[in-house]
């Protein structure tokens, strides 16, 4: 690495620093292998340039941790505490999975107890019980805890084994259980703290624990329980929580008090009482209260006011309630300058209702940061709406914003992350996702992942998501459902999905019931069908329409509804596919039908169409009269009624229309004239011929590089063309190649150079060839080699010449 250049970055903790420098000292014996690892070990550092790095970052490093868009550094900048920001990002994950492992029994290595007391530590931190915990509190508290994990099932340590364990410096500076400022207490580490709050799926802090801790409350945490009980909707233990400050005339803690209350919808009259001196006094929180409750009295018109009184000392919640009022009076235009006043004050709620107005205004370049405010506060919706405006101009922040909502459950952004992921070939995330939307209920997404499951093969886990996409009301899962149903043979619940999927609108299936109709022989229901998806634009329904009308004899009303498809170009694929199906099918009377009325109309691919389906069937005259009227347009038609005719003896005829289509550019009827110049040793004008086909088709540059080679004695650019040919030829072209040359006489060396290129690209009759033609030469060893290959690659016919040579090689050797 270091001739290369390469510049090496690593972190070394002091103490393992020391540790390795200090090792090759202590080193047992001279040349033992620890001394060798100590010391080169030693010889890594001596060639390092260190750098130290401060535990703890100085204060301007911290005010630009403040300002970096980051969320893991925004949080341990905020939380760190005593510990450096790099201790917290790196020592709590460790910490935390520690803790996480501790739960198990001791017999399998476990501390049961010491879990217990760090999650009972944290549960007490999280509800607001901050600071240095008492011992005695956590000793009571984490029997619970442990209780929940398994109690004496787990053989438990002792209590002091558990905090020895639990206050254990890990990591240089951090424990799970930190020691306090005081004798005989402890506090738990920051990070496992905000992990245990940041997971949806924690346990809710048990009754138990938080009548504990109010208990244990005094008047600088208490009011820190209530906020918590509060927002997390606990709001008979906020209202306990705030009732001794709130008896103590406490203006702030009446206020939050009687919200409590509110909350619990209790005694509206004994609310306003509580409420209305300190609304009067000026406290916009409690004149947003009182509001609330006059509202839910039926006066309206007063809370208004007491709203108004709220948002001009601006609280941007009574701004938002000013909104929905004036709203529902009908005075949109003071509405929405209250919703902006509150949105300007940063009220989430008003983020993406305001983002929403401008939204369905048409103002989407003012409504977009709007969206992004409410996506940034945690409103899953704004986070679904902005990551897929994103997603609409390509911006790579997109993704990261449908995740987020996707992972907060919102199945729409679930399912626009699996067609994502589809769209890059991400099938394994694709499914990931949609099986995220789809077990949500979107039915879209359980449609997607039924056509994933399906291609892969797993045909009958696809249908089970058909099945509830369609029982959502998805008409295309219906549909699905329905073909999948008819594959397995249970045709009347295949027709039963499609008829409901029809009903809905979905012309495809009522095609397919038609179809399925007219399998069962019931002809009128599925000319019904027929007609009800062809009225609704279903061009395989009207195909099948007309294929149904000419097998019952009205050719006219057949004629007429194929021909209007004939005036929009875009339908001749469709109907040539249809034609496919039905010649498949056996209905050639259909086919020739379509396929002369099309060429009746004009139509010279029909002509030929209609040329190749007699030729087919066998009627070469047929054939010939349709390929005549379509060769002057269609070169492909040209070569094969040139074909046609020189079976027939018609040569002059013949050539003529070889040499059309050949001059058409067409490219075997090319080869051909160029391959009869080679014959008749006209090398000048087959290299005419091929020249234009030379750089794509292998074909013609292999006849081109003959020519130059036999015909001009141009060996280089002969042998050009030839090596040109062997790397576009496949293992068949080759071989075909060398047989063309042996029938006619080429050159040995001209033929085992392509029997070579043709056994090397794998063609076993290719290895036989050319380990004869070395044989022949005398070149045993080699052909031995070819020969085996090709019994190896499973050609019978060169296990007798092989067993000649080998038995040639062996006589050699004895002699």
């Amino acid at each position: 690495m270091t001739d290369a250049g390469l510049v090496v970055l690593a972190t070394l903790r002091d103490e393992r620093y020391d540790t390795l420098r200090d090792a090759a000292d202590g080193a047992d014996g001279e040349g033992g292998a620890g001394r060798m690892a100590a010391e080169r070990g030693l010889r890594v550092l001596n060639m390092v340039e260190p750098v130290v790095v401060r535990r703890l970052w100085s204060d301007t490093e911290l005010d630009r941790v403040a300002e970096v868009d980051d969320s893991r550094l925004v949080e341990a900048h905020a939380r760190h505490g005593i510990h450096g920001i790099a201790e917290y990002l790196a020592a709590g994950p460790e910490l935390l999975g520690e803790w996480r492992r501790a739960e198990r029994a001791t017999t399998r290595g476990g501390h049961p107890r010491g879990a217990a007391l760090v999650a009972a530590a944290a549960d007490l931190a999280r509800i607001g019980l901050i600071g240095d915990l008492p011992e005695t509190l956590l000793r009571e508290v984490h029997e619970r805890y442990l209780a929940a994990l398994g109690g004496p099932a787990l053989r438990p340590e002792s209590y002091a084994d558990a905090i020895a364990w639990a206050t254990r410096i890990r990591y240089g500076v951090a424990s799970l259980l930190m020691e306090g400022e005081e004798e005989n207490t402890k506090r738990p580490f920051d990070y496992l703290v905000d992990s245990v709050a940041r997971d949806p799926d924690a346990p809710d802090v048990p009754e138990a624990v938080w009548r504990t801790a109010l208990r244990q409350a005094d008047d600088r945490t208490r009011p820190l329980i209530a906020q918590t009980a509060s927002l997390s909707g606990r709001w008979a233990l906020a209202e306990e929580a705030w009732r001794p400050l709130a008896e103590a005339g406490t203006e702030q803690a009446i206020v939050n008090y009687a919200s409590a209350q509110l909350f619990q919808m209790k005694d509206l009259a004994r609310i306003e009482a509580l409420l209305r001196p300190v609304a009067e006094a000026g406290d916009p929180v409690a004149q947003l209260n009182l509001g609330v409750v006059l509202l839910l009295r039926g006066e309206a018109d007063e809370a208004a006011v007491w709203w108004l009184a709220s948002a001009d000392a601006g609280l941007p919640a009574a701004a938002y309630n000013l909104f929905r009022h004036l709203g529902a009076l009908g005075d949109e235009e003071q509405a929405e300058t209250w919703l902006r006043r509150a949105a300007e004050g940063g009220y989430v709620h008003a983020f993406s209702t305001l983002a929403a107005l401008l939204h369905q205004r048409g103002d989407s370049r003012e409504a977009e940061p709007w969206w992004r405010r409410a996506a940034m506060a945690g409103d899953t919706e704004a986070m679904y709406v902005f990551g897929h405006l994103l997603r609409l101009r390509d911006d790579d922040q997109a993704e990261l914003w449908l995740c987020r909502a996707a992972e907060r459950g919102h199945d729409r952004a679930a399912e626009i992350m699996g067609n994502a992921a589809e769209e890059r070939g991400d099938l394994a995330d694709a499914e990931k996702w949609w099986r995220m939307a789809a077990e949500a209920g979107n039915a879209e997404a359980a449609n997607e992942l039924g056509v994933l499951l399906s291609r892969r093969g797993d045909r009958a886990d696809g249908a089970v998501w058909y099945a509830k996409g369609a029982e959502a009301g998805h008409t295309v899962a219906m549909f699905n459902l329905g073909a999948w149903l008819a594959d397995q043979g249970d045709l009347d619940e295949a027709k039963k999905w499609h008829r409901r999927a029809g009903e809905a609108g979905y012309l495809s299936s009522l095609n397919n019931l038609g179809a399925l109709h007219r399998a069962d022989g019931d002809l009128h229901l599925a000319e019904e069908m027929f007609r009800r998806a062809a009225a609704g634009g279903d061009i395989k329904a009207r195909l099948n329409l007309i294929g149904l009308l000419i097998e019952d004899g009205r050719s006219p009303e057949a004629r007429t509804l194929l021909l209007e498809l004939l005036d929009d170009p875009d339908n001749t694929e469709e109907i040539y596919a249809y034609a496919a199906v039905v010649r498949q099918a056996g209905m050639t009377h259909v086919v020739r039908t379509l396929l002369r009325w099309m060429a009746d109309a004009g139509r010279t691919d029909a002509a030929h169409n209609l040329g190749t389906q007699y030729f087919i069937d066998g009627n070469l005259d047929e054939a010939a009269r349709w390929w005549r009227v379509s060769a002057p347009a269609f070169p492909v038609s040209a070569y094969n009624l040139s074909r046609l005719l020189s079976d027939q003896g018609e040569t002059e005829e013949a050539a003529s229309w070889l040499r059309h289509a050949a001059d058409a550019g067409y490219p075997r009827a090319a080869l051909k004239v160029a391959d009869q110049l080679v014959d008749f040793a006209r090398p000048d004008l087959g290299v005419e011929r091929l020249l234009p086909l030379a750089g794509e088709r292998p074909e013609a540059a292999f006849l081109l590089g003959l020519l130059f080679l036999t015909g001009l004695s141009d060996h280089q650019e002969g042998e050009h063309w030839w090596h040109r040919a062997a790397q576009e030829a496949d293992a068949n072209t080759a071989f075909d190649f060398a047989g063309y040359l042996a029938e006619r006489g080429g050159e040995p060396v001209h033929v085992e150079f392509w029997c070579r290129k043709s056994a090397e690209a794998g063609h076993p009759r290719g290895a036989l060839n050319l380990g004869a033609m070395l044989a022949n030469r005398g070149q045993v060893e080699e052909a031995e080699a070819w020969l085996a290959t090709a019994v190896a690659r499973g050609l019978d016919d060169a296990a007798e010449p092989l067993a000649q040579v080998r038995e040639y090689l062996t006589r050699q050797e004895t002699s």
